[in-house]
């Protein structure tokens, strides 16, 4: 059978603003049905109290005294480059309400935003340019996994320019240009993907009593912020937490947060055993310890990988690309960290999960459990089941 496939651009970007108007509404519905008050409106504090601007015709109404959760999520980052302030450059957020695909495309950034808009957009028969910094994108996670991700984006047709320095961008006729030292770009469009930050800021913190640190709500481990009855979840929180930008992790702390809000509860939300997922094709999947990081731990660590084409199902499927990592602490035999780079490797991933959030790394459940047969899934019980049979025993200690 013979085929040829045209995209429609304009028929693409309507399907993706349907399903995020279908996923607001979802969301609106769902707080209608139980029965909470919603106002579309701006709120920011002032003397101590929050004030809530109606952008319905409502008017302003003061709060003060009421126990406030800040949710405010987060904005676009853009990286300090050179002219990137006087050129027509998008965000991930513009990209997404465009009306139509552009015939090209330059990304700055070698995070997540970064490359699953460049890989998509490339599949979607956009020319497109990814410009880093680094030698491989995805700083932080495995370097087996990086240098993966690296070589299918290349493979696909993505240009991947690595190991950029000085770069700048300047407007062109026709579209934008990013430049570096020995090259440049030209595209129709221009995406600064370098990252989020916190809109704490929008809401004038200092109003309130709440301190910032790097951007966002300075919070103890209750997520209560320096304001009293003021706490934050999710984006909004800055520190360290800014590595959990995930919407999965508002969606944990959210309930804590509430019941410490409104019922004087003291739960501490434990982001050890948090997955992250980067949703290119295959995916790369994580949650707790790289290797490097176990080590940088002090933890003395054994791994084992199982390569996903080593799978019957990931072959009858032509799925083969990835792989299943696991970190396991060698004088304990328990859990600290594992990666998944396969398709659908954010469903498999659950599964890795456990263990970590709810048991210590405690990987016993696991190992007895029987994983049906085919499925890329095998690969998670495989791995796991060859390191902790290939794991050193722990070293006798030296006596006198």
């Amino acid at each position: 059978m013979r085929a040829t496939v045209e995209i429609d651009g304009r028929a693409v970007m309507a399907r993706l603003h349907k399903v995020i108007d279908d996923g607001r509404r979802f969301y609106e519905e769902l707080l209608e049905r139980n029965d909470v008050l919603r106002v579309r409106g701006h709120a920011r504090f002032r003397d101590g109290a929050l004030v809530v601007d109606d952008d319905e015709g409502g008017g302003e109404t003061v709060l003060r005294g009421i126990p406030t959760v800040l949710a405010v999520g987060a904005r676009p980052w853009i990286a300090p480059i050179p002219g990137v302030e006087g050129t027509s450059f998008l965000t991930s957020d513009d990209l997404l309400a465009l009306e139509d695909l552009p015939k090209s495309l330059a990304v700055g950034g070698a995070g997540p935003i970064a490359v699953e808009f460049a890989q998509a957009l490339n599949r979607l028969g956009v020319e497109t340019t990814l410009v880093l910094r680094s030698d491989s994108p995805l700083r932080g996670e495995e370097p087996e996994a990086r240098e993966t991700l690296l070589r299918v984006l290349q493979r696909e047709g993505v240009r991947v320019v690595t190991g950029a320095r000085r770069i700048a961008t300047r407007d062109v006729p026709g579209g934008t240009e990013i430049s570096w030292i020995g090259g440049s770009v030209a595209a129709e469009k221009v995406l600064v993907a370098t990252g989020r930050e916190p809109r704490v800021d929008e809401t004038d913190p200092a109003e309130a009593g709440i301190t910032l640190v790097d951007g966002g709500a300075l919070v103890d481990a209750n997520l209560a912020t320096t304001a009293h009855g003021i706490w934050a979840l999710g984006d909004a929180i800055g520190g360290d937490h800014r590595r959990f930008q995930f919407t999965h992790v508002a969606t944990y702390e959210g309930p804590q947060v509430a019941e410490n809000a409104l019922r004087g509860a003291h739960h501490e939300p434990s982001h050890m055993g948090m997955p992250r997922v980067t949703f290119t094709d295959p995916e790369v999947a994580a949650v707790g310890f790289t290797e490097s990081e176990a080590r940088e731990a002090g933890i003395k660590v054994h791994t084992c990988t199982k390569l996903i084409r080593e799978l019957g199902k990931a072959r009858a499927v032509g799925e083969t690309e990835g792989f299943v990592k696991v970190v396991i602490d060698r004088a304990t035999g328990k859990l600290v960290g594992a990666t998944i780079m396969a398709a659908h490797a954010g469903d498999m991933l659950a599964t890795l999960t456990m263990p970590l959030h709810i048991r210590n790394g405690d990987l016993g459940p696991l190992l007895a459990t029987t994983f049906a047969h085919p499925t890329l899934s095998e690969a998670v019980k495989v791995a796991v089941r060859d390191a902790v049979a290939s794991t050193p025993a722990p070293e006798a200690e030296m006596t006198t």
